[in-house]
Parts: structure tokens; sequence; C-alpha cells
């Protein structure tokens, strides 16, 4: 059935729904780099309620397997690609796209001229739109965005304190969204867990006494949460911190620094950063967002190789540590993942 891509500028791409009941659907659009591990993104709880375009032109070729999933279904709203596959050979899937999608009322979308859309939304910057049957007015547009619930980390976090025993260091995860992946690296690196939820109360956490406090990525703009950052600066010093993905960017406002946010994100799995030391990294990454103005004392330990902006930072007299990218999250980058297991472990 023939669709409408309607942005808010008012250009309009076709497509083809091939999945999902639904008829409307709206949001911000990502766009997503990986040539792999689209289960991974798609279940990405930091990706909630996006219009995710793939650059890669065929989608679903390995079907779904629900071993690489990281959360519990796909939180996105739609998938937009230019051919979706109709038949997985991958050894390990378990359902094919479609089905995955259809099962999970999420709205999937081929035949669409992916790289005029993506080219677009790169010159005129980050834009919402809507996944239509019908072409909308600009007034329907407009209740239909007013209608709709923002992204909140809320909806992707923990709703009760819950505890996973490990080893004898204790991890204190302050969930704003966080990946199965993360866990199962803290439960490798033999850390007890425990997790609580976005809006637990900074006191909580330290009365507790754990040995560091980890800070999930997740969805959402960093300063928007006020009190987050608030009580985050309350907390350093008092234990070690650990941050990635958004934590790391509400850790850098905490000690002082600001969001700028980029014309193109930075969303993929194969986005080079450059170590202190020299040494260049192929990492995954999924933020649009980077940290800037931060004070001199705090030391940029690394650095993107294209835009040199701040990947990572640490403040060595409150250890506290962050990095935008996901430490664990590629597939090969061993020396990387090696890298950051051994500095979290030693850090607590």
């Amino acid at each position: 059935m023939e669709t409408f891509i309607q942005l808010e500028d008012g250009t309009v791409f076709k497509g083809r729904q091939f999945a999902g009941r639904r008829k409307k659907v709206g949001g911000h659009f990502l766009v997503h780099g990986t040539m792999i591990g689209h289960e991974e993104v798609m279940t990405d709880p930091a990706n909630l309620d996006r219009l995710l375009i793939f650059t890669y032109p065929l989608v679903g070729g390995y079907g779904m397997n629900f071993e690489d999933n990281q959360s519990e279904g796909p939180t996105i709203s739609a998938l937009i690609c230019r051919k979706a596959m109709e038949n997985a050979t991958n050894f390990r899937s378990e359902m094919d796209l479609k089905a995955y999608l259809d099962y999970h009322d999420v709205v999937g979308v081929e035949e669409a001229d992916t790289r005029g859309l993506i080219r677009h939304l790169r010159k005129s910057g980050g834009q919402r739109g809507i996944i239509t049957d019908r072409l909308l007015t600009p007034s329907e547009m407009e209740r239909f965005f007013a209608a709709e619930n923002p992204n909140t980390i809320e909806a992707v976090s923990a709703v009760e304190v819950a505890e996973i025993e490990g080893g004898e260091k204790t991890v204190a995860l302050w969930d704003f969204g966080v990946k199965d992946g993360t866990m199962e690296k803290l439960r490798e690196l033999g850390f007890s867990v425990v997790v609580y939820p976005a809006m637990t109360n900074f006191d909580a956490i330290l009365a507790d006494r754990p040995d560091i406090l980890f800070l999930s990525s997740g969805p959402g703009i960093a300063a928007q949460y006020v009190d987050i950052i608030q009580d985050i600066r309350e907390i350093l010093g008092k234990v070690p911190i650990y941050a990635t993905g958004l934590g790391a960017q509400f850790l850098g406002m905490a000690l002082g620094g600001s969001l700028q946010k980029l014309e193109q994100g930075h969303c993929g799995a194969s986005i080079p950063v450059k170590a202190a030391d020299g040494r260049v990294y192929m990492t995954s990454q999924n933020h649009e967002y980077i940290v800037d103005d931060l004070p001199e004392d705090v030391e940029r330990i690394y650095t993107h190789v294209s835009d040199q902006s701040i990947e990572g930072f640490y403040d060595a007299e409150r250890r506290a540590y962050g990095v935008l990218f996901d430490p664990f999250g590629l597939s090969g980058a061993r020396g990387l993942e090696q890298a950051e297991g051994d500095r979290l472990s030693t850090f607590a």
C-alpha cells in the first residue's frame, strides 16, 4: 500500500508500507549508518519513538534473532528502508523482519528514496515527520505533534529497584534506558548490579554505598532533565562515576560543560575516535548532541576523528569519567572493549 513520508517543511517522499497496522505515526527522524546490527538499533531504548532510516539499502537479510535485542522489543515507531528482504537466510534467525514488525505493530516502509530523504534531512537539519496514508495539512500536522507525548526516559527506565548478584564490588546503575548488552558486560566483569529507576533521589543511591555509579545511555535531550543534572552535581566526588551516552551528557553538564547539537548526528557502527595516546578505535555511536565547553581541568580522553568533538572525558579529582559512544557495543572492537572494561574494573 502506498504511503507518504511527510516532513515538517512540507517535503513529501513516497513509499510502500510493508509492515504494521497503524496508518499514521510521527516523530523525529534518526538516520543510522550501520550495515549490521539492525536488531540492536531497532531495540535500543535510546531510539524511543524514532522514525528510523537505515542508510544501507537492504534490511532484513539475516532476519531477527532475539538474543541480540537490547530491550524486550523494538522501541522505534517506524522503520524506513530502500528494500525489506523477504527471506531471512542466517542460521540464527528466529523471525523475519516483516513478521517481527507486524507482531509489535511497528510501521515498516520500503521502496522509499532513502538517499534523497537522508540528503534532504542533512541539508535542512533535524526535522520531525509523519508517515501517513494521506497527506495532511500544516494545521493537521501541528495538531498531531501537539497530541504526541515527547520522548521520556521514564518510559524505558526500570520501574523499581532491582538487584543482580555477582561479585564483591557493587555497581549502582542509574537507569535512563540501559541496553541489555551493557548489563551483560557488567555481569561479565564480575560486578553485582543494583538498578535504580531514572527518577530515584540521589540520596537513596549514596545510602547504599556503591563502589561505583554507572550512568546509562537513553533517549531524549539531557538539558531537559535539570533535576538529574543537579543530583549528579551533588554526587560528584562522593563516589566514582562512569557514564555512557545520555549519562555522559548528564555528567558533562554537571561538570560545567554545555551541550551542542550536531548538524549530522554521530549514528553508526564504525565511527573512529582518537584516544589521548594516539590510538584510533572504531566505535558504535548514537548521539546527536556533544559535550562542549568543559572546564580546563577536565581531561579530554577521546575525540572524534572527523570533527574533533569530545567523545570521552575524565575529571581526575572527582573521579568522574564519561564516553558518548558505547564502549561495549561494537563487535570486533576488542581493543576498545578490553580497555574500557579494564578501566571500569579498576575504577571501582
